[in-house]
């Protein structure tokens, strides 16, 4: 049988999604992640922003207190419930980030934290392809994103999932050629208890 990429996704994230905010909610301090959170919010207007692969809600709820309108897009059942928890003012999609419910133009931003890891090559255009269509031209694409190079299986069976490292100018490439043209770009190190990848931070403006 062919390794399904989404069926892996939603089992390993059903599996620790109660758990999630607890263990990966808080970048560590000092590193200006939350900052660069901040200030992308401050230029996505009253929204809608949209977030892809939106896990427990955490993106979604600093959306609505900063004032926009936020949708949260994730595959998986049990992360879904949690977002409607943790963030009860947004609106939440069962969805694919290759196939959003949304029409077209229908956004002013677009947050994609820590989700580019789980498109493989052969579907990152198309997934990025999928967030310019529903971003209005002038929008923001916001990435957060691990950086690397080539394929990586982490966890075990029946959880084990495969995780794709993008380089900083590959990653920049997918992003141009979907249309955007990107405004900043900068990475850091990994913290001791991080994920063991150089951490990327890229924001793009919509042609």
């Amino acid at each position: 049988m062919a390794y399904d990429d989404r069926r892996a996704i939603i089992r390993a994230y059903d599996r620790i999604a109660g758990e999630y905010l607890d263990r990966f909610g808080a970048p560590p301090p000092g590193t200006g992640d939350q900052e660069f959170i901040k200030q992308s919010l401050a230029l996505m207007g009253a929204g809608p922003v949209l977030d892809v692969g939106c896990g427990p809600g955490l993106l979604a709820r600093q959306a609505t207190e900063a004032g926009c309108r936020a949708i949260g897009a994730d595959l998986t059942p049990a992360m879904l419930a949690q977002a409607v928890r943790h963030a009860p003012e947004a609106r939440f999609v069962t969805a694919d980030a290759r196939a959003l419910p949304l029409r077209n133009a229908a956004c002013t931003g677009v947050f994609a934290c820590y989700v580019a890891h789980h498109f493989p090559r052969r579907h990152a255009g198309a997934a990025f392809a999928e967030m310019r269509r529903v971003l209005a031209p002038g929008g923001r694409l916001v990435l957060t994103a691990h950086l690397g190079d080539g394929d990586q299986w982490h966890g075990d069976e029946p959880d084990r999932v495969l995780v794709t490292l993008y380089t900083r100018p590959e990653l920049a490439r997918l992003v141009r050629r979907a249309g955007f043209d990107v405004e900043s770009f900068r990475w850091r190190d990994p913290a001791a208890d991080e994920f063991p990848a150089e951490h990327g931070f890229l924001r793009a403006r919509a042609r």
